[in-house]
């Protein structure tokens, strides 16, 4: 489905990936495990369109994403949920929620994927007209999460979804991305939690300082001596 090629990326002379190449296939969750400053979040911005590319190529179901502007990119099926959540909170839920659904032109559509995301986050379906800046963190990323499917992705790219949630408020982002591949969408986690990333992935990737140093299973990385000892905390 998606195919990153020796991706080249980077922020004026910062160069934040070095030749990464990663595979995603249909319905599949990868995760993409680093420490801060890897280039997880260069990496998902680069597919998305956010970053250029200055090297390399990003191939989405055979379309060439490269130099594609990130709306483009976004009417292929690529959604993103962002770093930090990045709802409008001068908006409201609904307007957020609409927002979401930009690439459609069945307004109908767009209604009852709001409806659908509303029942997976039913917190959102009561809180339709309040503005999202007043929504509590875990209902914000709910609402992040919700944004993006209702823009009915076949690839998903989540960074840090868990970032700063209580534990209940995680668990229920973890089930609601582990049923991302019943409905047929392939996700890319970046997570800074890796032995809740890697439980819930089938394949993952290590990215050290632009470049990947290892990939596998996500049973295999869980049981690697040097990710034991790096990411989940058996150093």
């Amino acid at each position: 489905m998606l195919e990153v090629r020796d991706l080249e990326a980077g922020y004026g002379p910062i160069r934040a990936l070095d030749g990464v190449s990663i595979e995603i296939g249909e319905g599949e969750t990868v995760a993409i495990i680093g420490a801060n400053g890897a280039g997880k979040t260069t990496l998902l911005m680069a597919i998305s369109g956010v970053v250029p590319t200055r090297r390399g190529s990003v191939t989405f179901r055979g379309q060439p994403l490269t130099g594609l502007p990130t709306h483009a990119i976004a009417k292929l099926g690529v959604g993103h949920a962002p770093e930090g959540r990045r709802i409008f909170p001068r908006l409201s839920v609904r307007e957020n929620l609409q927002l979401g659904g930009f690439t459609q032109t069945n307004r109908a559509a767009v209604a009852r994927d709001i409806d659908e995301a509303c029942a997976i986050f039913p917190v959102l379906g009561e809180r339709m007209s309040q503005m999202g800046g007043t929504l509590s963190g875990g209902e914000q990323q709910m609402l992040a999460l919700a944004r993006a499917l209702v823009g009915r992705p076949k690839l998903l790219l989540l960074d840090e979804p868990s970032l700063g949630l209580a534990p209940l408020i995680v668990q229920k982002i973890f089930e609601v991305i582990g049923s991302l591949s019943k409905r047929g969408i392939a996700v890319v986690l970046v997570e800074q939690n890796a032995r809740a990333a890697l439980k819930l992935a089938d394949r993952g990737y290590v990215l050290e300082t632009g470049r990947i140093t290892l990939s596998g299973s996500g049973k295999e990385l869980s049981g690697d001596r040097r990710v034991r000892e790096a990411y989940l905390g058996e150093g």
